[in-house]
């Protein structure tokens, strides 16, 4: 027997699905997304009249033509309707309490390196923006006496990003370096020593040279592969002729023959090192917290140029 789902939804932090009880009442689910709101990294949430109510998932790439949505943080956000005109020409709508748009507006981070300019009387707390949700799930409208103006979309604005850094894992998945509630040292200790080199096989950070694609850098970043235990660290720089230079990192020694320590960087590749090239995520972390706060490495370390026109891996 299929379950009838009548609102589908964009969490806070990006995932997909249907608007459901099953963890709290239809309300508190709505407060609790509300709550996760931040304005930077998790700063839109939205619901919307799914066409399909029998459907079994929700896929992030269909055409959502009517929603509602919140923006902004879980004390201060602004809240947008996009539904048809009286003519039937959909538009977005920014929702408002009665009365005049008097007062300075107000400035509300909506996504990194975004904000917007609303009224103050177009700034809802947590449990107003909850029940205005919760009306649009009963009724697929804004309440009365909440009244709509159209968004204007030079209200938008660019601001200043609070991080400095991207990180990306396993060659992908690429994101702003915030520390996650953490500090960044936390952060970074976290992250490598999560390394397992059989889900979690590579990690890199570097500073942002473009906040709109977050794989641009100078051509300077740290990467570390394999897991916790074992791991090879590389350093990136710009070369003259701008093809870029890579080193491997080590310990002060020089190792007799050839490489001898397989690490993986994916399930199906490995680099060869020397066995003073091999670091735990202790040593790691500092390294990269070092790198992060003044683009260098340690003096401490070695580096040995890799020959980039070769094949770096083989066969794990």
């Amino acid at each position: 027997m299929s379950t009838q789902h009548s609102h589908a939804q964009r969490t806070p932090y990006g995932s997909y699905g249907f608007v459901t009880d099953a963890f709290y009442p239809i309300p508190d689910e709505l407060r609790v997304l509300l709550s996760n709101l931040d304005g930077l990294e998790e700063a839109t949430y939205r619901i919307w009249p799914t066409p399909d109510p029998s459907a079994s998932v929700v896929h992030p790439n269909a055409v959502v033509e009517v929603y509602l949505e919140a923006l902004g943080t879980a004390d201060a956000m602004t809240i947008r309707v996009r539904q048809p005109d009286p003519h039937g020409t959909l538009r977005l709508y920014t929702v408002g309490r009665p009365g005049a748009h008097a007062g300075s507006p107000v400035t509300i981070p909506i996504g990194p390196g975004q904000a917007t300019l609303v009224s103050p009387n177009e700034v809802f707390g947590l449990d107003e923006a909850a029940a205005i949700f919760y009306t649009y799930y009963l009724t697929n409208a804004v309440a009365q006496p909440y009244q709509l103006r159209e968004t204007n979309p030079e209200d938008v604005f660019r601001v200043p990003l609070p991080w400095s850094h991207a990180e990306s894992f396993n060659g992908g998945e690429y994101r702003y370096l915030t520390g996650r509630g953490k500090s960044i040292p936390e952060h970074l200790s976290e992250i490598l020593h999560e390394a397992d080199g059989k889900r979690r096989y590579t990690y890199s950070i570097w500073r942002m040279t473009n906040p709109d694609d977050l794989r641009d850098h100078d051509g300077y970043f740290i990467q570390a592969g394999g897991s916790a235990r074992q791991l090879t660290i590389e350093f990136a720089v710009p070369a003259a002729e701008g093809s870029g230079r890579l080193f491997t990192l080590g310990h002060r020694g020089t190792p007799a023959g050839e490489p001898t320590v397989l690490i993986p960087i994916n399930s199906k590749r490995a680099v060869r090192v020397f066995s003073n090239e091999v670091f735990t995520a202790d040593e790691a972390a500092a390294i990269f917290d070092t790198y992060y706060r003044t683009g260098e490495i340690p003096d401490t370390y070695t580096r040995r140029e890799l020959d980039l026109s070769t094949e770096l891996s083989e066969p794990r």
